[in-house]
């Protein structure tokens, strides 16, 4: 990567410090390496605390953004980030700044030095790694927490919705939900997104349905959950064979769905029905598990009369793909259904 002015801007900063703060602020910022080191690792390295070190750094951030107060060159590039932070909607996920200030989100030199110069400033706020959020940057610190309030909001509503929706109809489905906008702004579409791109709890899948990312929907995560999805995305019964080929070409990340492996494990799973020939459907469009006997057991006890051969034919061939002399080998077991003087049939009283 090309040396960028922005790494002689901060090698000025900090030649004055002593070689033990100095050295402190480059390691846990990453100065020179791009990769930043733990309190732990540097406390262990001279024998301090991680408490120590931690000190340390913010008492040599203060003291350099005291005497750096109207340096020109720092000046330049907090303008900078503040103006992408700004075309964002006021919040920005890091590796998004980095991306836009150096055309590279990952972490490295050019990046670590533009972090360790917006620490110097007091508006700007950094909302560091967590279980809940990406490392993001905000106007200010009222900003920030204003805007994780909203993403709170957000998890909410989905907590209570308890399942996905098209990115399409999430808009309007928060604007119902009356969620506060960040900042006091009324909330927008681009808001909605700044919070999905920010929020680790709330995530898009592969086909574009938004939901908690705990949800299998949202993360499948294994053969079940990813054939689970793009049954319901193809609306209608599939081999397993082509489930397989539908879970390769959908875009998931991992490794490839082996055809055995997911009839395997889709005949343990009670989202799917077997309906025959090698063919699945999801329990939830009313397919019911069981042999062709359970399945007509299952129609006369739902039926208020008796049934004529063609009606259970039909009911039959609708839940199940078998031949009908299949079924009508099934109807004669005599312990189980009664053939009526009129050819229709009921279920035998126990």
């Amino acid at each position: 990567m090309k040396k960028h002015p922005i790494t002689k801007t901060v090698q000025v900063l900090v030649k004055d410090l002593t070689p033990r703060n100095r050295d402190i602020l480059s390691r846990r910022f990453g100065l020179k390496t791009g990769r930043k080191e733990t309190l732990e690792s540097i406390g262990k390295s001279y024998g301090i605390t991680r408490e120590r070190v931690r000190q340390i750094e913010e008492s040599t951030l203060g003291q350099l953004a005291k005497t750096t107060q109207g340096n020109q060159e720092l000046a330049k590039y907090i303008n900078l980030a503040s103006d992408i932070i700004k075309r964002s909607g006021g919040v920005v996920k890091e590796k998004d700044l980095f991306n836009d200030f150096s055309g590279n989100a990952e972490d490295n030199v050019i990046n670590a030095s533009l972090a360790f110069v917006l620490r110097l400033n007091n508006d700007l706020a950094r909302a560091a790694e967590s279980d809940d959020f990406h490392a993001f940057w905000a106007l200010n610190k009222e900003h920030a927490e204003s805007f994780q309030g909203t993403v709170a909001s957000l998890v909410r509503l989905m907590e209570k919705q308890k399942s996905v929706l098209l990115e399409k109809d999430f808009y309007n489905f928060v604007q119902k939900g009356e969620v506060p906008g960040i900042a006091g702004q009324p909330l927008n579409e681009r808001q909605v997104g700044l919070c999905l791109n920010v929020s680790k709890n709330l995530d898009k899948n592969i086909f574009n349905e938004i939901g908690l990312a705990t949800w299998p929907d949202i993360k499948p995560g294994g053969v079940k959950d990813k054939a689970y999805l793009v049954l319901k995305k193809e609306k209608s019964p599939k081999h397993f064979s082509e489930i397989a080929k539908l879970i390769n070409t959908a875009g998931f990340n991992g490794r490839k769905a082996n055809v055995q492996t997911v009839h395997n494990e889709l005949i343990k799973d009670g989202r799917f029905v077997l309906i025959g020939r090698g063919i699945y459907a999801l329990s939830e469009w009313g397919y019911r598990p069981g042999t062709v006997r359970d399945v007509l057991v299952d129609i006369l006890k739902r039926s208020s009369k008796p049934l004529q051969k063609s009606a259970i034919l039909t009911k039959v061939m609708d839940a199940r793909l078998v031949k009908e002399n299949t079924i009508l080998l099934n109807l004669q077991d005599s312990k189980t259904f009664v053939k009526n003087k009129d050819g229709s049939y009921t279920l035998r009283e126990v």
